[in-house]
């Protein structure tokens, strides 16, 4: 029996990461010992490179809006691990963290599951008898990812772009089948923009599975985008629908593209239980709760913004997206990228874009450090070992004319979110 909720949470970072089959048979397996909890309770499946958990977050914002109790499951975490699993915006506590987390134990924990398969079962099993409807959102990929369990009312896929190449790549053809595997038999599936190189691939599994294919840019999309002062308004419009005026946080156009694809499966989601939609409850909460980490302003004068944005698609996205409304600033960058991604690209687009690149590490095994880089060849990157003596001295040193930008990890946004509290 775990006596404290410091001690429910070290127990579930002890499990091991990760198991050595991708199957789903002991996730399955435990669910069912559980009542399988997760068919419950209607659930919208969301997955994609770029994008899933600012298009979960939209989505749970519409749903609550329309009188539903919500869940929402998401990772990573920025503050706290309660963060991942959510009802109406409300983290879970941290009594019934501690309580959920004994009742699993007793019930299941002969079964040996992973970590991120445990947090989805106590994700699944807490939202049982609480919500209407969950948010889900997959973990990487999406044929083998354990939250894929459920049969959700809508599939959705956000952007297929290379990430985690070695777990389910290394092609994007290879990516783009295992996020096709979100789709499921005669349920609607909403997609973001799909290369022509890989959208047969979303094509066919959308025919095999006779699911309704909606797609970005196809089926509905946005125009008269107008981004001023990190905030933008834009109209959506589909064959049947359009919403003029809708107005939310951020400066890129992949923001615009995510509230579109929510805009579009929250329609789906009506259409299908043949429920009126409502144009003006739509534009009045798409954008009323914020997740921590995506696009975040957290020092005004001078500017600076932390987003855990971690792969070359994100990064190409971000940076040319703030040159773009910041012409006349200098952009400092501290970066911490983990071995597994693409350090190196990531490099070369940021630094002829910036002024500086402050490379740091941090202190986790997966975390890259001096010796992962070739840095001799850049005339503006200082590779930094001790960020938390460095920042202070960068932040004195900005001046109006520049700004700092926190980026490459969401570990390295949640050990400065209470710095800059």
């Amino acid at each position: 029996m775990l006596n404290t909720y410091q001690e429910a949470i070290a127990y579930i970072h002890g499990l091991p990461k990760f198991h050595r089959t991708n199957n789903l048979d002991n996730i399955k397996k435990a669910l069912h010992e559980l009542g399988d909890p997760q068919n419950s309770y209607e659930t919208i499946h969301v997955t994609g490179t770029n994008g899933k958990g600012t298009t979960s977050n939209f989505l749970a914002n519409l749903f609550e809006a329309d009188g539903k109790r919500v869940g929402l499951f998401i990772s990573p975490y920025v503050k706290v691990f309660n963060e991942r699993i959510q009802i109406n915006h409300q983290n879970i506590p941290n009594d019934d963290l501690l309580k959920t987390v004994n009742y699993l134990i007793t019930k299941i924990g002969e079964i040996s599951l992973a970590e991120f398969e445990f947090v989805t079962v106590l994700g699944y099993y807490y939202f049982r008898d609480r919500v209407d409807i969950a948010v889900i959102e997959a973990g990487i990929g999406a044929r083998h990812d354990k939250t894929n369990v459920i049969v959700p009312q809508v599939s959705v896929i956000t952007s297929i772009d290379l990430d985690h190449e070695k777990l389910i790549g290394p092609t994007l053809r290879d990516i783009a089948f295992e996020k096709a595997g979100i789709i499921k038999p005669q349920k609607p599936i909403v997609t973001g923009f799909l290369q022509t190189s890989v959208s047969d691939i979303i094509e066919d599994a959308a025919s095999q599975n006779e699911s309704l294919l909606l797609r970005f840019g196809q089926n509905f999309d946005i125009k008269k985008i107008i981004i001023k002062n990190l905030k933008i308004s834009f109209t959506y419009y589909d064959d049947k629908v359009t919403i003029e005026d809708i107005h939310c946080d951020g400066f890129e156009k992949t923001t615009v593209m995510n509230a579109a694809i929510a805009i579009q499966a929250f329609i789906q989601y009506k259409r299908n239980h043949n429920q009126t939609i409502d144009s003006e409850l739509i534009k009045a909460s798409l954008d009323k709760n914020h997740l921590l980490g995506r696009a975040q302003i957290v020092q005004k004068q001078p500017l600076i913004m932390m987003d855990g944005a971690h792969n070359i698609s994100a990064v190409y996205n971000l940076i040319n997206s703030l040159n773009t409304i910041y012409e006349n600033k200098d952009i400092i960058v501290l970066y911490a990228g983990m071995k597994d991604k693409d350090r190196s690209d990531i490099l070369e687009e940021l630094t002829p874009k910036v002024k500086h690149v402050y490379v740091t590490t941090l202190d986790m095994q997966r975390s890259a450090d001096m010796s992962d880089y070739d840095l001799a060849s850049y005339n503006n990157v200082t590779f930094v070992e001790n960020y938390h003596q460095e920042l202070q001295k960068i932040i004195e040193s900005l001046t109006d004319q520049q700004m700092l930008l926190i980026t490459g990890s969401f570990y390295l946004i949640s050990e400065l979110e209470n710095y800059f509290a």
